[in-house]
């Protein structure tokens, strides 16, 4: 054999044993990066901002999924349990949502948010007289959270308590007199409790800081019956007649 032929047959060689070294390193390094490393991109507080960030998509079914697996590397974690208590009731899941919120207030009793988050998925899952138990819880642990209170008068609203719920629009709007939420919510409860004069002054302060043009059109359509029933009234001499199908729902 040529000298030359030797050396051909060596070059293959080495080139064929550099080929499969660089295969073997690729292989490895991307065994390397499949593993999780300890505090890597699926640690608990990445599952975690994970979830926080579908939840404020209203991703909610994603958002559980997270917190699930950030529970399994933090089991117990209040705050976990308290941010998928949030996303279950998103999902519409009241029975699993207030499981976590209940765990939440076990571990922390002393914070209202915890009594304030089950309150709500209680209350828009019909279940107002439960709600209204840990509305009080909330307020008493804080008197001025303006959600416990927009949270019990929406509750009162819902069993047709008006005036009670007129009580607690009341304070918040102590608290924050240009809250959007209280200040339509008690015009409908000043509707529904026939207080008609009343309603319409609390429509106009809402309109005066509300921006979504549909509930700004619902609400001058509510100003524009009630102005009507008022003419209707004063030459019927009858007060404004009521349709419990037609009762609008709360704005918050």
């Amino acid at each position: 054999m040529r000298v030359e032929s030797l050396y051909t047959v060596a070059f293959v060689v080495i080139l064929a044993a550099l080929l499969r070294a660089g295969a073997c390193e690729s292989v490895h390094a991307r065994e390397s990066r499949s593993r999780v490393p300890p505090g890597g991109a699926t640690s608990a507080e990445q599952y975690v901002d994970r979830g926080k960030k579908l939840l404020d998509k209203g991703l909610y079914a994603g958002a559980a999924r997270s917190f699930s697996l950030a529970l399994k590397k933090r089991p117990g974690s209040p705050e976990v349990h308290l941010l998928r208590g949030r996303a279950f009731d998103g999902m519409g899941l009241p029975e699993r949502a207030i499981q976590d919120l209940s765990i939440y207030i076990q571990k922390k009793p002393s914070d209202p948010i915890g009594y304030i988050r089950r309150g709500d998925a209680k209350n828009f899952n019909g279940m107002h007289r439960e709600a209204i138990d840990d509305y009080h819880s909330a307020i008493r642990l804080n008197p001025r959270s303006v959600s416990a209170y927009l949270g019990r008068g929406l509750a009162h609203a819902g069993m047709e308590n008006y005036e009670e719920a007129i009580k607690d629009y009341y304070w918040v709007l102590r608290l924050d007199p240009k809250n959007r939420e209280a200040l339509g919510n008690m015009g409908i409860a000043c509707m529904l409790a026939n207080r008609p004069l009343q309603a319409v002054t609390y429509f106009e302060q809402a309109l005066a800081v509300e921006t979504d043009p549909t509930w700004r059109k619902r609400i001058n359509k509510w100003v524009e019956r009630i102005v009507r029933h008022q003419d209707g009234s004063k030459s019927n001499k009858r007060g404004p007649t009521r349709d419990p199908s037609q009762r609008p729902r709360p704005m918050w």
